[in-house]
């Protein structure tokens, strides 16, 4: 019996351990997506792309992203999480490979932007979840913290690399170069993905779960990750762009991005992490205020440490939102996690896509800061009547178990 036991527990660290190589490597792979901020000037100056093109490109990827997440409660009961994996990393592998032998501005935007980066990334990532649900039930924050972490890792590690490579030679080759690499490494670690079962949920009414939003807290959670990410979506394109417009020296502008991608990746992990152990409302609290007070600093600044650190906190706000998402929809209906994940993670895609669009609308100016500052305050507005609701749901159900029963 002991033997067996110890066996038991032998296999379940090694399955957890495949797990989390085959989900973390892929989402390295797809946070190339980062990597078009800085390549986009050489694009333009290199291969004469438009820049109505190079927008495009840049936008399309989160929104074709958020459109894919919300089929994706239907396809976790219908592939299993190694089958479902395989189709998102299939999407990534041909429409790179695409991309990279016909590179051009139709390419990139249909295969590269819309069926590599954003149709293969919520695929892969809805999948991913799927695995972690079955296999860290306890540690949903954690683990979910780690995944979307992996994917922000991008700005930090392939972002120079690919930026030095294109300096010094091309910019397609420097995409082709890195792109190919980690995406390698992203098909390999999947092959050792262990035989999981599909999810066994009951999928929600509908293709698209749009009658989950009857629920208090999934609204609520919805509007909040639309009304907050614009603004630290959009700070993560422009905020470099700002510092030199507001006449600073060209090293904060540097900073500054490194600041608020670094306070993105942390936000990720460290707000998964909490939220295993902290109630998730309580820091959607403090995140909806840390990001309405740093956006209206940034809209408001001329100097260097501000605006630094305020990019920082936009950064940590923002990824500590997407960071939250695991646990909560695990927390919010018990039954339905792969729907509400994909519900929630197609509104933080969403929020990622209106930022550029909106502030680039707007002039990518102070007015556009001051906009989407004022949409994020908002936040507050919403998480205050969410933390009312749930009070009085506690309070009426606290009466309704006081209540003596009628004989």
């Amino acid at each position: 019996m002991v033997d067996k036991t110890t066996s038991d527990a032998r296999r379940s660290r090694t399955t957890a351990m495949r797990v989390m190589l085959a989900i973390l490597f892929p989402q390295f792979a797809f946070g190339v997506s980062f990597a078009w901020i800085g390549l986009a000037p050489y694009a333009v100056r290199q291969s004469h792309w438009s820049l109505t093109v190079i927008e495009a490109i840049y936008a399309l990827t989160p929104l074709s992203s958020a459109v894919t997440f919300l089929f994706s409660g239907l396809l976790a009961t219908k592939l299993t999480p190694r089958r479902f994996c395989w189709l998102g990393v299939g999407a990534l592998v041909l429409g790179q490979g695409v991309a990279f032998i016909f590179p051009n501005e139709f390419t990139f935007i249909v295969f590269y932007a819309v069926l590599a980066l954003g149709v293969g990334y919520g695929l892969t990532l809805a999948a991913s979840l799927a695995a972690v649900a079955q296999v860290f039930p306890k540690h949903l924050g954690t683990v979910g913290g780690v995944l979307v972490g992996a994917y922000a890792l991008a700005t930090l590690v392939e972002v120079p690399i690919m930026n030095g490579l294109a300096a010094a030679s091309n910019w397609i080759n420097a995409l082709r170069i890195v792109g190919t690499i980690v995406t390698i490494l992203a098909v390999l670690a999947l092959t050792l993905m262990p035989a999981l079962p599909r999810s066994n949920e009951r999928p929600v009414k509908g293709i698209i779960p749009f009658s989950l939003l009857k629920q208090h807290r999934i609204a609520t959670a919805v509007l909040l990750e639309i009304v907050i990410v614009p603004l630290g979506s959009y700070a993560l394109s422009q905020v470099g762009i700002y510092a030199q417009d507001l006449g600073l020296v060209a090293w904060v502008g540097t900073v500054a991005v490194l600041a608020a991608s670094l306070g993105n990746l942390l936000g990720r992990f460290l707000v998964g992490l909490a939220s295993d152990y902290v109630s998730v409302d309580r820091m959607l609290f403090v995140l909806v205020i840390l990001d309405a007070v740093a956006g209206i600093l940034l809209w408001r600044t001329s100097t260097a440490a501000v605006l630094i650190v305020a990019a920082g906190v936009v950064g940590f706000s923002c990824g500590g939102l997407v960071g939250t998402v695991p646990r909560m929809a695990a927390d919010v209906l018990s039954g339905a996690f792969n729907s509400i994940s994909g519900l929630l993670f197609a509104a933080f895609a969403l929020g990622g896509f209106i930022g550029p669009l909106l502030g680039s609308t707007l002039g990518n100016g102070s007015l556009a800061w001051l906009v989407l500052s004022l949409i994020s305050s908002t936040g507050i507005v919403i998480i205050i009547l969410r933390l009312i609701h749930a009070n009085h749901s506690l309070r009426k159900d606290a009466a309704a178990i006081k209540q003596p029963v009628q004989v």
